[in-house]
């Protein structure tokens, strides 16, 4: 691609403080079969290791934003999406990475649809040290829920039943510009955008079942998801009237439940999943069972299931 075309998709990498894991995502980027991008890491506050890390790779379709204070991940991804100009936007995560032909099979897809904002997915490894599983592990229903989709499953234990995340998104930049990330959010802010975007008009989830993103979770991932604070997570749900009954109770046995630390917590995911026989049963097995035994249980099915 020469300097002066306009690239089809635009890349968005906010980062802050991790220039390894920045170089390895942006690396998967700049090599995708599609060449037609622009690749824009969002630096989120002062952090001169990873600009001078970003300065050394030769490549005039990177390009580094620089943001003086932090403004946090919503904030960052709009930021860059609102500095592109592809015909779509691509997020992708500072700890995640790409297979080579990810870009140009969703551009496919995108192009095949007939909908005005098609929002393309695909399926992902999910790699932990221990080994790896491939997520979602079914599509969405034809007239499911996002929040449904999303948050309801069929057994404790097992990740990944039904799963969306930010580094397998490939979106039309229009939408982005009119359904931006929601700033200020704590936890949750995939999940509250796949909601709100879903129900916008002429949006269509689509997804390229096919492994396009490594989804890398070790100790490096360092999230506020994964805190023992359980009310960013209730303020998050309560307040959000997208998301169903039924998914709101499921949300309560997985997400609210492991991090039940109070009788309060207790008792509000026993009202919130009683009028639902298998999101109380996951609820009470995970708001009782100790987190590290959870852990090992994960573990387990993804070896009995890999």
């Amino acid at each position: 691609m020469t300097p002066s075309a306009r690239p089809i998709v635009t890349v968005v990498i906010p980062t802050r403080n991790r220039p390894a894991l920045v170089m390895r995502s942006v690396k998967s980027a700049l090599e995708q079969t599609l060449v037609e991008i622009e690749v824009l890491v969002v630096v989120d506050g002062p952090d001169p290791e990873t600009v001078d890390a970003l300065a050394a790779i030769r490549d005039t379709r990177l390009h580094t934003i620089c943001l003086p204070v932090s403004i946090g991940g919503s904030d960052a991804r709009n930021a860059g999406v609102q500095a592109g100009c592809g015909e779509f936007v691509a997020l992708l995560d500072d700890d995640d990475e790409w297979v080579p032909r990810k870009l140009s099979a969703q551009l496919e897809v995108a192009r095949a649809s007939k909908d005005t904002f098609p929002v393309i997915t695909s399926r992902l490894i999910a790699r932990r040290p221990d080994g790896d599983e491939i997520w979602p592990h079914r599509q969405m229903r034809e007239g499911e829920a996002m929040s449904e989709y999303l948050f309801c499953r069929d057994n404790s234990f097992r990740q990944g039943e039904g799963f969306i995340q930010s580094s397998t998104l490939f979106i039309p930049r229009e939408l982005m510009l009119r359904v931006p990330f929601k700033p200020g959010l704590p936890r949750h802010q995939d999940w509250d955008w796949l909601i709100r975007a879903a129900a916008y008009p002429g949006v269509r989830i689509l997804s390229v079942w096919e492994t396009l993103v490594i989804y890398h979770i070790d100790a490096h991932r360092k999230s506020i998801s994964a805190g023992r604070a359980a009310d960013p997570s209730t303020d998050w749900i309560n307040a959000n009237g997208l998301v169903t009954q039924k998914a709101r109770a499921y949300f309560y046995a997985t997400q609210v439940a492991v991090r039940c630390g109070s009788l309060t917590t207790f008792f509000s995911i026993v009202c919130s999943t009683i009028r639902y026989p298998r999101a109380f049963l996951i609820g009470m097995g995970l708001a009782l069972t100790p987190r590290y035994v959870v852990s090992q249980l994960r573990v387990r099915n993804v070896a009995a299931h890999g």
